[in-house]
């Protein structure tokens, strides 16, 4: 039981391992959440400004099975993510910030 446990744990880990999302990924992330319900003059805006504004941004802590994303906004305050498991996860509220400061 112990053994299956263990397999159990461990093959999580080595599965999180093989999807911790790169930085790149993180900033296609954030560009794909701010182009949500656009029109296509915001959506050129995005790809052409936000997006490396949040690339140059970004600083990226990883844990080797996640990785956590602190971007600086505008107004010298940060927006924190965790990226694990190939997908990034926040609270809606950081990405609300984001939108209004187009």
């Amino acid at each position: 039981m112990k053994k299956a446990i263990l397999g159990v744990i461990l093959s999580v880990a080595v599965i999180m391992f093989l999807t911790n999302p790169s930085e790149d990924d993180y900033s296609r992330w954030v560009g794909k959440q701010l182009k949500k319900d656009q029109n296509a003059l915001i959506e050129l805006g995005v790809d052409l400004a936000v997006v490396p504004y949040v690339r140059d941004q970004t600083s990226r802590t990883e844990a080797y099975v996640f990785s956590i994303y602190r971007t600086k906004l505008w107004d010298d305050k940060e927006i924190v993510a965790i990226g694990m498991f190939g997908s990034f996860y926040i609270n809606q509220k950081n990405i609300e910030k984001l939108k209004k400061r187009e």
